[in-house]
């Protein structure tokens, strides 16, 4: 009996340690994952916030400079849209800044899960709105000669001719579904990988 006993208690502290060594691999594997992918979010919204910024001066010059009513309208609305872009990248970065690996599981849990419904939802907060606007000052663009409006530095960028605005639509549908791909790529390899390993860890934490 006691015989039993002993190796009862072998096999379940075998079984412990094992368990034990399993975490401290998991979390050494999240750490390198959580640390590469806050490098990642860092790089993206620093990009992202600077464009923006562009964005801003560029269609601050196009609403000032362009005559055409709906064109002026659309470059209003970019302004705004990449206003919105600013504070919602100035958000994820401070909360991206403020997430130490010191703190609870679940709080990192909820953190990359706002994370992946960001990226998930791309298309309707970010590519979809600057499609839109996009879309709207093309096809704001006037003649030029009925404003009496001469221009040649904005002539030779912007797309007057009809073709020139299907041309530059299909180019711009092509970017936006590239910029969609990409998020989505980065939503399924780089942070659902991270959900699982937070998952498993809570887990073997409880089987401990």
């Amino acid at each position: 009996m006691l015989e039993q006993e002993l190796k009862n208690i072998w096999e379940n502290s075998s079984k412990t340690a094992q368990i034990s060594i399993e975490t401290d691999q998991l979390i050494n594997e999240f750490d390198t994952k959580m640390t590469r992918i806050q490098k990642n979010i860092r790089i993206r919204d620093v990009r992202e916030i600077s464009a923006s910024v562009i964005g801003i001066l560029i269609f601050s010059f196009f609403a000032y400079e362009i005559p055409f009513p709906i064109t002026k309208f659309s470059c209003f609305l970019s302004i705004l849209w990449f206003i919105y872009v600013i504070y919602k990248f100035r958000k994820s970065k401070l909360q991206n800044s403020n997430e130490e690996l010191s703190l609870s599981l679940k709080e990192q849990l909820v953190h990359k899960k706002n994370l992946l419904k960001l990226l998930d939802s791309v298309v309707y907060w970010y590519a979809g709105p600057s499609f839109i606007t996009n879309a709207i000052f093309i096809f704001g663009l006037e003649n030029p000669v009925d404003y009496n409006w001469n221009n040649k530095l904005t002539d030779f960028f912007l797309p007057l001719t009809i073709h020139d605005k299907i041309g530059m639509l299909i180019g711009l549908s092509f970017f936006y579904l590239f910029v969609v791909w990409v998020n989505k790529r980065g939503a399924r390899k780089g942070v659902q990988p991270i959900l699982k390993n937070i998952e498993a860890i809570q887990q073997k934490i409880k089987n401990e």
